[in-house]
């Protein structure tokens, strides 16, 4: 019988995957055949037969599923939940490395907790954030220094935050019963919606600062425009199904990248203070933007 099945969304990721992979295999504290891996390729056919080729080439019993609509990340990943055989899904990114041993006790914090739905690990990589607070309680200038604090000291609330989609340990049943990701998100607010609707269902998420991987990621402060409206896109979207506001959302930005803008022309440092008029500039438009 499976005990944890892995869950792992590609898109264009054929630099990536072999390694991930590799690590998932090497760190492995079941037996073999306790695990398992799908592989949802959200890319062209051409780039699929070329993802196929390389995992059977590299390893076996992988089942890699075209998924030809691409119709973003949550959509990937309910492709590959429902083809799971176990009631435990580890939701991983092509470009994570796992550093150490975790699915046993993964399943021991189900086992214990019985409203436990969701558990994240500590992610290295980019500027090391493992979790992060929901839109509807951020506000940026004052948010953002507590929260790489929190993340270094280990601290998490899950009334307030929402752990990274990097690597997550999802129980099935309870998953199911919430309607699986929302598909409407295309990219970005996955995670918090996935987080509000387990707490409002009584269920209950942890952080394990033991579950060490890595993100192969930079620090992703540099996003193109495309990315950014895709993102507030789904911010509004996240915010106005909870009954949010998402105006609110937008002025605390523009009022936290204002007090930036004044502090980096007063020290002098350029290049923050072109890349604070950027994101000005642009969540200034996103008022007149149709999303």
């Amino acid at each position: 019988m499976k005990k944890i099945s892995v869950i792992i969304v590609t898109y264009n990721s054929l630099d990536d995957i072999v390694n991930c992979i590799h690590s998932i295999y090497n760190q492995n504290d079941l037996l073999i055949e306790e695990i398992e891996i799908v592989v949802v390729d959200n890319s062209t056919l051409e780039i699929y037969n070329q993802m196929n080729k390389l995992i059977s080439d590299n390893f076996h019993n992988i089942k890699v599923i075209h998924n030809p609509s691409n119709g973003g990340y949550g959509q990937g990943n309910n492709v590959g939940i429902r083809e799971a055989n176990s009631e435990i899904v580890c939701v991983a990114n092509p470009d994570i490395i796992l550093q150490q041993p975790m699915f046993k006790k993964v399943i021991k914090l189900f086992q214990d907790n019985k409203k436990l739905a969701l558990v994240g690990g500590k992610q290295l990589g980019g500027i090391n954030l493992s979790f992060w607070i929901r839109p509807e309680y951020e506000f940026f200038i004052f948010t953002t220094p507590l929260m790489s604090l929190l993340n270094r000291l280990n601290v998490y609330f899950e009334k307030f935050f929402f752990l990274s989609g990097a690597l997550l340990f999802i129980d099935k049943t309870k998953f199911e019963k919430i309607g699986l990701f929302d598909e409407n998100f295309f990219l970005y607010r996955e995670e918090s919606d996935i987080t509000k609707r387990f707490l409002i269902n009584n269920f209950t998420t942890h952080f394990e600062k033991s579950f060490v991987y890595k993100h192969l990621v930079d620090d992703r402060t540099n996003i193109s425009l495309s990315s950014f409206e895709e993102e507030m896109k789904s911010t509004k979207y996240y915010l106005e199904k909870f009954n949010y506001s998402f105006p609110k959302f937008l002025f605390q930005r523009v009022y936290s990248y204002n007090i930036l803008k004044c502090l980096f022309l007063l020290v002098g440092n350029k290049k923050f203070y072109n890349k604070t008029m950027q994101y000005l500039g642009r969540f200034k438009n996103i008022k007149n933007k149709k999303l």
